[in-house]
C-alpha cells in the first residue's frame, strides 16, 4: 500500500481545519459572542446540517437518514443516540412487522418502566422470541429506526432543513442513566458534531482520501 499523497493530505487537513473553525464558531453564535447577539436557533440549524453533511459524505450512498443516525450512534461518542425509545418501538402502527416477537420486548420494557432501552437487549429479546431467523434479522436490522438518533433526524434535522427552524427536543418523562428527563440541546448536538468531524478527519488522513473514501469524487 503506497503512502498517501502529501499534497492531497495538505488540502484535506486545510479543509478540515476550516471546518473545525466553523464548528467552533457555532458556540459563539449560540452564546451571543457575535456583536452581542445570540443566534441559538441558527447555531442549532447549522449544527444539524453539518452533522448531516459529514455523515452523507463519510458513508456515501442514498440513505441520508440512515447515515445521519449511524454517525450519531457510532461516531459521536454519546451512547444516548443509540438508545431505543419504547413509545416509538412499540407503537401499535408497527404491529404488522413484529410477527410474534413483540411480547418479549413488551416484557423487557415493563421491567424498565420509562427507561430508554439498549438495542442489544431488544435484539436479544427478539432472538429469544422463537420467530423465524429471517424475521429476526429484519427486525434487528431496523431497530435503529426507533433510536434517539432517528427521532433527532425526524423532529430536528427535518425541521431544520425543510421547516427553516428547530429547537431543543425534550423527553420529560423518559429515564436515562437513572435521571428523568432527556433533552437534545445545542450543547449535546454540538459535542456530537465535534466528535464526528474529528473521526472523519482522522479517517481521511489515515487513508489519504477525502472523507476516507476512494470513491468520493466518483460518486458525486
Amino acid at each position: 500500500m503506497s503512502a498517501p499523497d502529501p499534497d492531497k493530505l495538505f488540502f484535506i487537513q486545510a479543509y478540515f481545519d476550516d471546518l473545525s473553525t466553523r464548528i467552533e464558531n457555532l458556540k459563539k453564535l449560540s452564546s451571543g459572542q457575535i456583536e452581542g447577539q445570540s443566534f441559538r436557533d441558527e447555531a442549532l440549524i447549522l449544527c444539524l446540517v453539518y452533522i448531516d453533511g459529514l455523515a452523507s459524505n463519510y458513508y456515501g450512498g442514498d440513505g441520508i437518514k440512515e447515515s445521519f443516525c449511524k454517525a450519531l450512534r457510532e461516531l459521536s461518542g454519546n451512547p444516548l443516540f443509540g438508545k431505543l425509545h419504547v413509545r416509538r418501538l412499540l407503537d401499535p402502527e408497527n404491529d404488522p412487522h413484529w410477527e410474534g416477537a413483540k411480547d418479549g420486548v413488551e416484557k423487557l420494557a415493563s421491567e424498565k418502566p420509562g427507561e430508554l432501552l439498549d438495542e442489544t437487549d431488544v435484539a436479544n429479546s427478539i432472538r429469544k422470541s422463537g420467530v423465524l431467523e429471517h424475521v429476526q434479522k429484519k427486525l434487528t436490522k431496523n431497530l435503529w429506526r426507533y433510536s434517539i438518533a432517528a427521532i433527532c433526524y425526524e423532529f430536528m434535522r427535518n425541521a431544520a432543513v425543510h421547516g427553516l427552524g428547530t429547537s431543543t427536543l425534550s423527553f420529560d418523562e423518559t429515564i436515562y442513566e437513572g435521571t428523568r428527563g432527556v433533552r437534545l440541546t445545542f450543547t449535546v448536538l454540538h459535542q456530537a458534531l465535534v466528535q464526528i468531524a474529528q473521526h472523519v478527519l482522522q479517517e481521511s488522513i489515515r487513508t489519504g482520501e477525502w472523507f476516507g473514501r476512494k470513491d468520493y469524487f466518483k460518486k458525486r
